[in-house]
């Protein structure tokens, strides 16, 4: 059943909800950029530029326990810098991700986008 239709940027492809589920995160193909949706007013309250190719499907970030989630996807070479942007962008550099997300400092969450990625 469809409860609302929300306008995106340019060809949506992937759809992914935070752990809360109080964001939708929806990957644009065509624009590179990920729309991130207030899940309770339906809004979209930002648009991220992520890199090409972007996807994501089902939890897009999530905290560390029990294993991590990123916005790139796994083998592709923009993986990692698609997972960095995204989190710099979230949560306005990679300094404010790691605590917010449960790491212990930005190389322990730089380690786990790499193992996400497959680097």
């Amino acid at each position: 059943m469809v409860t609302a239709t929300i306008p995106v940027d340019v060809i949506p492809f992937g759809v992914a909800v935070s752990p809360g589920g109080s964001k939708v995160y929806v990957t644009n193909d065509g624009s590179n950029t990920v729309s991130v949706i207030d899940a309770a007013t339906k809004i979209v309250t930002a648009t991220i530029p992520v890199g090409s190719d972007p996807q994501a499907f089902g939890i897009f970030i999530q905290p560390a326990k029990p294993a991590p989630r990123f916005a790139g996807t796994p083998g592709k070479g923009n993986c990692y810098g698609q997972s960095v942007s995204a989190l710099a962008r979230q949560y306005h550099g990679l300094n404010g991700a790691a605590p917010a997300l449960g790491f212990s400092g930005v190389r322990a969450l730089q380690d786990a986008i790499l193992a996400f990625c497959g680097g």
